[in-house]
């Protein structure tokens, strides 16, 4: 039996004001079972190597300038492995308010509707190039809801949809889970650098400058991977990186980075979300590169 196990979150849903322009993320790291338990003990070891102790659980809202050297260490364990095996793969969705959605449904059914739609696509477990791997079981590990209702219908759609394999469907508790903490630091840099929050504040603090920084050097460290994998020069959080089906397909799950932008049959273009035409989307951008060339003793380690 070979088993490959999917583990999932979403993150950034919440309503802000202002709004969030790019919300509802979700994102993935799935490999073969023997590599994510490998990466899952090596980021369990991050532990004995912290310069303090986590009594809460790793997530990037907790995130403050006294533990960033614990972070920057355990996203860096990670992709040190992540570039040394090709089988890991990570695949990530987002929204764009300039779609917004127009159809019927409330927050909470919209929120699990486009879960479906990542859980279905993302992977690429139908093409021909992952038919040849030989792989007859499905291990989702799925980060815990209460909504005890809705859960039955996801686990109800994902074993039907993949119903040609051996299915199983856990929810687990990510203060438990290594892989599902770096899961959530990955989103939450995606949303931070991309909506400007630091640049945003009247008041900016170390611990803002510090999390732009990590989420700058997330973005090479993806940057890299992608460039090996493809020869891209450039990575891009907020554009579709993925095939389509056709003579592309098979790289839904051969590529080791995948983002995908999700946008509703059901929208309306809301053109004032271009940044291209936005002059304070122009003064953000101006602002956020002068806080990632901010030189503080607190975060130096990110300008290395």
């Amino acid at each position: 039996m070979k088993q490959y196990q999917i583990l999932a979150d979403e993150g950034w849903t919440h309503q802000e004001n202002p709004p969030n322009r790019y919300h509802h993320f979700f994102a993935s790291l799935f490999a073969p079972s023997d590599l994510i338990s490998i990466l899952e003990q090596k980021l369990q070891e991050c532990d004995n190597h912290f310069l303090h102790e986590h009594k809460n659980e790793i997530k990037w809202s907790k995130l403050n300038a006294r533990f960033f050297a614990d972070y920057k260490l355990l996203v860096d364990v990670f992709f040190d492995f992540w570039e040394q095996h090709e089988e890991l793969k990570y695949r990530q969705l987002f929204m764009d308010r300039k779609y917004e959605y127009i159809g019927e449904g409330n927050q909470k059914d919209m929120l699990f509707m486009v879960y479906y739609q990542f859980l279905k696509h993302s992977f690429g477990f139908d093409s021909d190039y992952f038919k040849t791997l030989g792989v007859d079981t499905l291990l989702f590990k799925l980060d815990d809801y209460s909504d005890t209702k809705r859960k039955q219908t996801l686990v109800d759609y994902i074993q039907s949809f993949y119903s040609a394999f051996n299915v199983k469907i856990k929810f687990v508790d990510s203060k438990n889970s290594g892989i599902h903490q770096i899961i959530d630091i990955l989103m939450g840099a995606a949303g931070y650098f991309g909506n400007f929050k630091c640049c945003k504040k009247e008041e900016v603090k170390i611990q803002d400058i510090c999390k732009l920084k990590l989420a700058k050097h997330i973005q090479k460290r993806l940057e890299k991977i992608q460039k090996a994998d493809r020869g891209c020069a450039l990575f891009h959080w907020f554009e579709n990186t993925g095939g389509v089906k056709g003579s592309s397909y098979d790289n839904r799950h051969r590529y080791k980075i995948v983002i995908w932008k999700f946008i509703p049959k059901e929208h309306e273009i809301d053109l004032s979300w271009e940044h291209g035409k936005s002059a304070e989307i122009k003064r953000l951008k101006q602002k956020r590169k002068y806080w990632l060339n901010k030189i503080d003793e607190k975060c130096r380690m990110f300008d290395d």
